[in-house]
Formats: structure tokens, sequence, C-alpha cells
């Protein structure tokens, strides 16, 4: 998975690699601070990506040092996944605070223990990206009526990879994968199908932007990927926008007891 840090013309090294306007870089230490703070009031997931490796393990923050700007992050069940962290030198981490996107660099780590178990103790972030808003509106997508994606996942295309899509706008797409799941890697392209449930399939380019830790409603831990669409044939935007506006209309007529 493609990492990120500071430098903005080396993909690998960039805090904000996917576009993100710099309005949305939050610099402030106070600000880095009360955000780090609300990742452990909302017991938030992260999803931490070995700096130069294709390898990534959830984790979460918590605890911050009240006096200097360190804080403590919880090391990964498997040895060898905290070896790798110590070796990598740096993470790059995904949470999500309200449902909106925080992503941050975490350089420095020291192994140390809390309650008989491996953590890392780690400077604050520089630089810490927070989206604030969305720029589209994204539609959580109903369960029975839903787009799917088809990934080739291997070069003779004989492999094939179905998933569910659980959001969706006019710039992009979530899907959730197992945690185990190594298929997509950050900032890499993909040629799929999106499979619409009212019109004919859509031959699309997507980029990963994005992998969260998510748990969902049954305590069982997923993957998120946010993918933006990199090129959309003839229509399809308008496809898109035709199911958002149908499944939009439709949960508005149940909420005004119309159906």
């Amino acid at each position: 998975m493609s990492e990120g840090s500071l430098d903005a013309h080396d993909p690998s090294h960039a805090a904000h690699d996917d576009g993100t306007d710099d309005r949305y870089l939050v610099r402030n230490p106070r600000q880095i601070r009360q955000l780090l703070q609300a990742l452990i009031d909302q017991r938030s997931l992260i999803n931490a990506h070995l700096g130069g490796r294709d390898q990534s393990f959830p984790t979460a923050v918590l605890e911050l040092d009240e006096d200097d700007d360190w804080l403590l992050l919880d090391g990964s069940p498997s040895e060898p996944a905290n070896r790798a962290a110590e070796d990598a030198g740096h993470l790059l981490c995904f949470a999500q605070l309200d449902r909106v996107m925080v992503r941050f660099r975490l350089d420095g780590l020291e192994r140390t223990q809390n309650d008989g178990h491996v953590a890392f103790r780690v400077p604050f972030p520089d630089e810490l990206v927070h989206l604030q808003r969305r720029e589209l509106y994204r539609l959580e997508t109903p369960i029975t009526d839903s787009p799917h994606l088809k990934f080739p996942i291997n070069e003779d295309r004989s492999e094939t990879l179905h998933l569910r899509v659980v959001d969706i706008s006019g710039g992009g797409l979530a899907v959730t994968v197992p945690v185990d799941c190594n298929v997509f890697s950050l900032q890499k392209r993909y040629a799929a199908q999106l499979d619409m449930p009212d019109s004919s399939p859509l031959q699309i380019s997507l980029v990963v932007c994005n992998q969260l830790a998510v748990k969902l409603p049954n305590g069982i831990e997923m993957k998120r990927i946010g993918m933006r669409f990199d090129d959309l044939p003839r229509g399809g935007d308008s496809a898109i926008q035709r199911y958002i506006f149908r499944i939009d209309r439709q949960r508005s007529a149940r909420k005004n007891g119309e159906i």
C-alpha cells in the first residue's frame, strides 16, 4: 500500500497525497491535540499503514501525554506486525471522526508496554488532514438494493472479487473487505465493473484513496476501502445520480408514510 509523508512531489511521502485541499490541513498543535483526543473519546479504529511496505494493521490512540506532545498507540496482537512497525520508520494512519476522514503520519515509534500489551510511544504528528465536510453528497446504500463491484484479482482475469458498494457519490465509492484482505493498495489504479441495480454495467477506473478500520454492528472488524472515480464512461455520472435520487426518494417516502 503506497504510504504518505510530507514531500508533495513523491506520492510515497505526501501527508495529503490524494489531492486534498490545503484548507483541510491542521497544523495548530492545540487543534491536533483536540482531534487526537476525539479519536480516543469516540474509540475510533485506526488503520495504520507501514511506511514503505504493503502492510497495515488496525490500532487506536490509547492516551495523550498531559504535558508533552506524545501519544500512546496500541500495538498489534501480531508480534511480526509490531516488529515491522518498528522497522518501518513511520506509519500513515487513517481514521474517521463523525464519519469524516482524518489522516496523519506518525514518526519515531518507541516500543513500550501498556497493561502487559505492546504499545508505541509516538510524538504528535506535525500536521493532520481533517476533511471537515464532504465535497459531494454520499449515499449509504441499502443492503438489498446496492451497486456491486467486480474486480479481476489476477492477470488472466480468471478470478474476480465481488464487493457490495456501501456508499457512493458522483466522485467515488466505498466497499468493505475483511481485515486480512490485501488486494488493494493506496493510490493504485484499478479497472473494475460497476453493476448498478437499475442500469447497464459500467466499465470504470478507480484509485484507492484511503483504507479505514471499521467495526460492524455485530462486532466484526473490517476494512473500508474508499476510492475515487478516475474515469467514468459516458453516461456513468448520470446513472449514479439517478440511483442516488431514486434511493433518496424511496427513503423520504417511507419516512413520510407514503409507502
